[in-house]
């Protein structure tokens, strides 16, 4: 049997009327039967709007005894080359009867069909693709349409429709909604010249937006459906009608069940229609759903014409009367225009998080500060589509604020919670921020109720404020079953550090502040850590308005740190510290530091606490110079207001020391030197707190009359600067402490678990 094949584009011409270089570089090989399967039928020229230069040739195509797809052995083919050279050219296949099949591109005319030959984008691939390849890529989409490889396994599915530039953002829940119900919808237009036009749908905000609503939708889920196997994109109602009966929907009948409720109401009747189809779509018969296709198609007529051609009423004046036994009307359908749209949603919670590669989560977050890192911080968390947020703060957002803040000029002048709070929650399309406060949290005044119940129902505190204060608030005084974690900057934005206490709150935040400090006074990589920026800005009169100079891609590079190092550590159970330090050409190195097990001491009115490395250092001293005995000085904080004493660390032995049996006098060589290095490189939070010597083995820990006299020596030292005295005994077995003024000095507390 013959082929019949349909015509070329343009008129045909002598090969030497040729204007388009890469035409003729394809037409001239073929005229002189260079390619030996392939063969020139003809040449043909199109003049406007942009000359076409199109080349005409049968291909003879290698093809399997098992054919999937009706390829014929050979195929003629057109090639269309503009004189614009913008895209790749257009391949028709001109056999009359061309199977639909994958990887075609629709055209206002279903034939001739065109051939979809490559992936990639022209732009990219045109400065070393020559015309003459197409004739080899020709023969190989032929050769794996006929036997049904042509596409990948790993290669997406294809769309359902191609060719509209327009696009239609839907509400995120649109598909959830009532199946049964009508949907009211604001639709916003941007033409946006060549890049397209785009159209925002969004639900009304009130009774009285709603019942001005200029669109109405409908949302139908179609059954699933085999991709690549529409041929056209409809143009009207008829049309998808039939269209939608190839995917397994009576869309009349679905129509006329749901439309049939809106009779009598304007508000819906005097509405545009936006038929919203969910196409999802399988590889093969029989297969698992890998994703779906959206399509809105928005009507030209309002809902009371489309009402008419579905038979459902009939119009007196403006009035629309039921029919009884009425049908669909296909010729009124047809004259039912829609406009076909390519619609994607909002974006929401679950949206973002899938576009980030993580499950959404919805657990409650309180966070208190929201200057240039904590700001940056949660809005990629928001991003993420992490977390239930509460944002406390009690400043303003200033002019100096804005060069590394999330927030804008237009924010100036206004409460940074508030203002955040509207920011983040025009992020998504639904909201992540469920309150604010313009609050301190040290004196929360009136707002001591709000600030109590966010931090009550939160699940995590995190503290972005880069106060001492409010972070030893919120891990000591705050009443929470909520884990509290904090991330901060160090004086010169350099390096990035985020606490993260345990869920059970074993170890707090408090206690993490501590051992953060020892790794900052014993790592060599973590000299000069907390010295104070050289630059600094004064941004109003006040002796106390100076903001530190740090670049914005310093903070944000660290926000964006943060924001993975805060969500890592809230989904994993354990405690821990992390210090990002950063170079100045931005490469950043992370150290880990798993805490120790804190213990803690009632002694008389003061509370001690210390931790498990602390001990173990001292026990590890005092091993090394048995039988005799040894000490050192004891490095920690204290918290007058709670009567708090942090014992961190600790200067071995000077060497001018006394360490015999049953004596230890302590030297001081290089002592001065190394205390107050140790309070320079911890910022001043590591201080003098007192001494500890060991006993020898078989001696026990209690104070012998010599301890008692090194008591009253420390208790002198100490309360010179107004502090309480602290000393340590490491015996064989225990370690016991002793804090407090001379008149108790004869009290102490036994740790008979080494530190824990």
């Amino acid at each position: 049997m013959t082929d019949t094949y349909l015509p070329p584009p343009g008129q045909p011409v002598a090969l030497v009327s040729l204007t388009v270089p890469k035409a003729r570089q394809l037409a001239e090989p073929l005229s002189i039967g260079t390619h030996p399967w392939a063969r020139l039928i003809e040449v043909t020229r199109t003049e406007a709007p942009d000359e076409i230069n199109t080349v005409v040739f049968d291909v003879d195509v290698e093809l399997s005894q098992e054919r999937v797809n009706d390829i014929h052995p050979v195929e003629r083919l057109a090639v269309s080359f503009s004189a614009s050279d913008a895209n790749w050219p257009q391949v028709l296949a001109l056999r009359a009867d061309f199977p639909f099949v994958p990887h075609l591109f629709l055209r206002e005319e279903e034939f001739p069909r065109s051939l979809c030959l490559y992936e990639d984008g022209y732009a990219e691939q045109k400065m070393r693709w020559t015309a003459v390849s197409v004739i080899e890529r020709v023969r190989e989409w032929l050769r794996d349409t006929a036997a049904g490889t042509l596409h990948a396994g790993d290669q997406p599915l294809e769309p359902v429709f191609l060719g509209p530039r327009a696009v239609l953002i839907l509400p995120h829940d649109v598909f959830s909604a009532d199946t049964a119900a009508c949907v009211p919808l604001n639709i916003a237009h941007h033409d946006n010249g060549e890049c397209g036009k785009v159209f925002i749908a969004t639900r009304p905000t009130s009774a009285s937006d709603a019942q001005q609503a200029r669109f109405i939708a409908v949302a139908i889920l179609c059954p699933p459906i085999v991709h690549g196997v529409i041929r056209a994109v409809p143009k009207n109602l008829l049309e998808l009608h039939r269209f939608s009966l190839q995917a397994g929907l009576d869309l009349f009948e679905e129509l006329r069940q749901r439309m049939r409720k809106w009779q009598g109401k304007t508000s819906a009747t005097n509405c545009h229609l936006v038929i919203v189809l969910g196409f999802p779509k399988v590889r093969c018969v029989g297969g698992s759903v890998e994703t779906i296709d959206v399509w809105g198609f928005v009507s030209n007529d309002p809902v009371t014409r489309i009402g008419e051609a579905l038979g459902l009423w009939q119009m007196q004046g403006n009035v629309p009367g039921a029919l009884l036994g009425g049908k669909p009307d296909e010729d009124l359908a047809c004259t039912v225009g829609l406009r076909p749209l390519n619609s994607t949603f909002a974006l929401s919670r679950a949206m973002a998080a899938a576009a980030n590669g993580v499950e959404p989560d919805c657990r409650k977050i309180t966070a208190v500060g929201l200057g240039a890192l904590g700001s940056q911080l949660t809005a990629t968390l928001i991003r993420a589509g992490y977390g239930r947020w509460t944002f406390l703060d009690g400043d303003l957002l200033l002019p100096h604020n804005v060069a590394r803040h999330e927030l804008y000029h237009a924010a100036v002048g206004w409460p940074k919670a508030h203002t955040m709070r509207m920011a983040a929650n025009s992020i998504l399309a639904e909201p992540c921020v469920d309150g604010s406060a313009i609050v301190d949290v040290l004196d929360p005044g009136s707002q001591s109720e709000i600030v109590a119940t966010s931090f009550a129902q939160a699940e995590a505190i995190a503290d972005f404020s880069a106060s001492l204060a409010v972070s030893r608030h919120l891990a000591r005084d705050v009443k929470s079953t909520a884990r509290r974690l904090s991330a901060f900057l160090n004086p010169r934005g350099s390096d990035l550090v985020v606490l993260a206490e345990d869920a059970g709150r074993k170890t707090t935040l408090d206690c993490l502040e501590m051992q953060y400090y020892r790794e900052v006074l014993t790592n060599p990589d973590l000299a000069g850590h907390l010295k104070a920026p050289v630059g600094r800005v004064r941004y109003a009169r006040s002796c106390r308005d100076v903001s530190s100079t740090v670049p914005e891609d310093q903070v944000a590079m660290h926000a964006a740190i943060g924001a993975r190092a805060v969500r890592m550590a809230i989904a994993q159970d354990a405690a821990g510290i992390d210090i990002w330090t950063s170079a100045p050409d931005l490469s950043t190195k992370r150290m880990h530091i798993q805490p120790a097990a804190v213990g803690s001491f009632q002694i008389g009115e003061f509370e001690l606490i210390t931790d498990a490395s602390f001990a173990a250092t001292v026990r590890m001293l005092r091993g090394e110079k048995l039988p005799r005995e040894t000490g050192g000085v004891l490095l920690g904080c204290w918290d007058l207001t709670r009567n708090l004493v942090y014992v961190v660390h600790t200067i071995a032995s000077p060497p001018d020391s006394r360490e015999r049996k049953c004596l230890y006098i302590r030297g001081a060589s290089g002592l001065r030197e190394a205390v107050e290095d140790a309070e320079a490189r911890t910022g001043r939070m590591l201080q003098y707190l007192g001494e500890w010597h060991s006993h020898p083995d078989g001696y026990g820990t209690a104070p012998s009359k010599d301890d008692y006299n090194v008591w009253a020596w420390i208790a002198e030292k100490t309360q010179e600067d107004g502090y309480p005295p602290v000393m340590l005994i490491v015996g064989e077995r225990d370690l016991t402490w002793f804090v407090g003024s001379v008149a108790k000095s004869t009290s102490g507390v036994k740790d008979t678990n080494g530190g824990v």
